[in-house]
């Protein structure tokens, strides 16, 4: 976590935006959002606690009601765990960034972000492969779909595909 937050965006970025405003706007190329999705993490409000994986429900989208407001967000300790992005080289944000973890317990997830039409998004093939064979050559053999992911002037969907498979490396 410490490493995904000194890489987003610039310093001013750094030093006034917050977790709970990350994940609230949940920008399809935000770092967050995948660190707490891969995570499992729980995102406290003023009214309830939501899980990770009901939190984040489309592109901008999120489980938020009108009046409520991210008080915390818990994260599980994983085993293992580590977070890559191609930077977009003006303003940082993640072309295609992947978070990589996994628990205790054997449990593995992969989260990407910056690639999707909808957002953060889990990648279950990464996540099958690394499962059976925790090492970057088990996911050589991982196609990646395209379909769904963003096509434009940053990138193809096939070249994010690509970079969703690179960063899990």
């Amino acid at each position: 976590l410490a490493y995904l937050a000194a890489h987003i965006g610039d310093p001013h970025v750094r030093h006034r935006g917050t977790i709970g405003g990350s994940l609230a706007n949940n920008d399809p190329a935000a770092d967050y959002p995948a660190a707490v999705l891969a995570l499992g993490a729980t995102v406290k409000t003023n009214k309830r606690t939501i899980s990770a994986d009901e939190f984040f429900k489309g592109l901008f989208t999120t489980a938020l009601q009108d009046g409520e407001i991210i008080t915390a967000v818990s994260f599980p300790v994983a085993a293992k765990a580590g977070y890559a992005k191609f930077p977009h080289p003006a303003s940082r944000f993640a072309l295609t960034g992947v978070f990589v973890a996994k628990t205790a317990g054997g449990d593995v997830r992969v989260t990407a972000t910056g690639a999707s039409q909808n957002g953060v998004m889990r990648v279950p093939g990464i996540e099958a492969a690394l499962k059976a064979n925790w090492s970057a050559g088990a996911i050589d053999g991982v196609k990646v779909p395209a379909d769904g992911l963003l096509n434009d002037i940053h990138g193809s969907s096939g070249y994010r595909a690509n970079l969703i498979k690179v960063m899990a490396q």
